[in-house]
């Protein structure tokens, strides 16, 4: 299990991206939206976090990324990077959901031998 942790900012603005795919793609899919994510979406302004996740069954990749305001998330889709993601995103045809996180729990992990 990863020991990384990752912001969590109650009231942060919260984008999941559920994308339909063949389970043959769909690690490779996934491992593109992670390097797409760590190349230039985490740069913009606002941007505080992203998890990538795949379905047990293969045929969902969900990308889940936070900002600190929904501001901040409108000035990125309006950026040349933005417009173009959107534009691929677009013709995937995935379903989208804007969140607002409103509560974490957590717990401790055990420490490591």
């Amino acid at each position: 299990m990863s020991r990384r942790s990752i912001p969590i900012l109650d009231g942060a603005f919260t984008v999941m991206v559920v994308y339909e795919c063949e389970p043959t793609q769909s690690e490779e899919f996934a491992a593109g939206l992670a390097k797409f994510i760590a190349a230039g979406m985490r740069r913009h302004p606002g941007f505080l976090s992203a998890l990538v996740y795949l379905s047990e069954d293969g045929r969902r990749v969900v990308e889940h990324f936070q900002w600190v305001r929904a501001e901040d998330w409108a000035a990125y889709r309006i950026s040349d990077e933005g417009r173009e993601a959107l534009h691929w995103m677009g013709r995937r045809h995935p379903e989208v959901h804007y969140l607002e996180l409103v509560q974490s729990i957590v717990t401790a992990l055990p420490e490591s031998p």
